[in-house]
């Protein structure tokens, strides 16, 4: 348990106010002083949109015994230099106490699908915590250790980064001893200048993996190449087509064959089976066979704009991808729309972000993926024009660009009928759940 002179010590920072407190209990860490709960310490953390200092005095009200502040206040407090490192270097000092296997997941994509995954799997074998949501940064990562706690078995934490240090900041905290890295494609390749630089960035987990374990895509020449210059420890790759663990998917039945051992892939298309081979590759480094793995998963129901599949009355079925896009993760995306039987498929898709000067290219290969898929219609929400190298590929039989959302809703309304298939995906600024959600609501009545 921490106690008020744990977080002086570790912070190098006396409390000042009142220091005949400093032998009270914390019962927690609080960043939100909306959810603070009698007993905790308030962070007052400080983000791009509020300045938690601001909410101090609401916090001290609310039973806080005392604040990690960068300025003095009144009431209990410890005043440090940034608030945010200071919350960090608790956190990893309650990670330490904790013996468990760390898994840190990490990618330019499928981080979440595989960490969601990871964690049901892992619940076959003993109790588990894992990353919430999208807390996969500075703050998310911290957030997450500071709720382990003694029942817990195994730690499945996902990490998310844009820009260089910022996956080592986070396993410097976390202190993982298993590393399972995805995929390296082109997000954010704009504030990053290239793949390599990409691959580089997400490989620091490793630079801070120790005497651990790297779980890494073998199908993804970049990865291998960067993680063979950087890391010389134990390393098991998995794939469909490479890896030491290779899988046989069949896409009909929705499994995968190991080693002799047919198990069901919780989720449909070839991206999701080799994310569970990434999976099932991380079950075999942590020492565990899989023989409680031949049932199907209990995942979590689907996040709005994360692989949702929706059936509506009239045999129309959505997959709903809108809550972002990356190039390699827009492919994926048409690949399980061209898979999904039906009449007509239809893609509804809109800018990516991020991409910088490499846009041109990279929608042209967007483009390119999809006229080999020949569906049957491509409608793009591209107010500016900037997907217009995807419309010269021809990615469809028909192809038709719309500036405003309500054009676009309209159209949908008007043309889809019984027996058609749709795929929504863009960025999360474009906020194409908006289109979606306006069509759905249309089609219900």
């Amino acid at each position: 348990m921490l106690t008020l002179q744990t977080v002086a010590d570790l912070l190098q920072a006396p409390l000042q106010g009142d220091p005949h407190l400093l032998g009270l209990p914390v019962q927690a860490l609080c960043t939100d002083s909306r959810r603070l709960q009698p007993g905790s310490v308030f962070v007052a953390l400080r983000g791009e949109r509020c300045d938690g200092h601001d909410f101090i005095p609401q916090a001290l009200s609310k039973g806080a015994v005392a604040v990690i502040s960068q300025r003095p206040v009144e009431g209990p407090h410890f005043q440090v230099p940034d608030t945010l490192t200071a919350y960090q270097r608790i956190a990893r000092a309650w990670r330490e106490q904790f013996s468990i296997p760390v898994v840190a997941i990490t990618g330019s994509a499928g981080k979440t699908t595989t960490k969601e995954m990871l964690a049901a799997a892992l619940s076959r074998y003993g109790s588990v915590l894992k990353s919430e949501a999208n807390h996969n940064n500075d703050i998310g990562v911290a957030q997450t250790l500071l709720r382990l706690q003694p029942e817990h078995q195994f730690a499945v934490l996902e990490m998310a980064m844009r820009g260089p240090g910022e996956i080592r900041r986070l396993a410097q905290m976390a202190r993982p001893t298993h590393a399972l890295i995805t995929h390296i494609g082109t997000a954010h390749i704009g504030r990053l200048g290239s793949r390599e630089a990409i691959a580089a960035a997400k490989c620091e987990l490793l630079q801070e993996l120790g005497q651990g374990i790297a779980v890494l895509n073998g199908e993804d020449p970049l990865l291998l190449a960067t993680a063979a210059s950087l890391w010389s420890g134990k390393t098991l790759t998995y794939g469909l087509a490479q890896g030491d663990l290779r899988g046989e998917w069949d896409p009909q039945a929705q499994t995968v064959t190991v080693e002799g051992l047919t198990l069901p892939v919780p989720l449909p298309g070839r991206h999701h089976a080799l994310n569970w081979m990434g999976v099932l590759a991380a079950v075999r480094s942590l020492g565990l066979n899989w023989e409680r793995l031949q049932e199907p998963l209990d995942l979590p129901l689907p996040l709005e704009g994360r692989n949702r599949h929706l059936k509506l009355a009239g045999d129309v079925e959505i997959w709903d991808e809108t809550y972002n896009a990356s190039p390699e993760a827009m492919i994926a995306a048409l690949h399980l729309l061209a898979q999904t039987a039906g009449k007509r498929r239809w893609a509804i898709l809109g800018p990516m972000r991020e991409l910088g000067e490499h846009a041109p290219q990279l929608y042209a290969e967007v483009g390119r993926a999809a006229a080999s898929l020949r569906l049957e219609r491509v409608w793009l929400l591209d107010p500016d024009g900037e997907m217009q190298p995807l419309v010269d590929e021809k990615p469809a039989a028909e192809v038709e660009r719309f500036e405003e959302a309500s054009a676009l809703v309209e159209g949908l309304q008007q043309q889809v009928r019984a027996g058609d298939r749709l795929l929504f995906k863009a960025a999360r600024a474009v906020e194409l759940e908006r289109v979606l959600h306006r069509f759905l609501q249309a089609w219900q009545g």
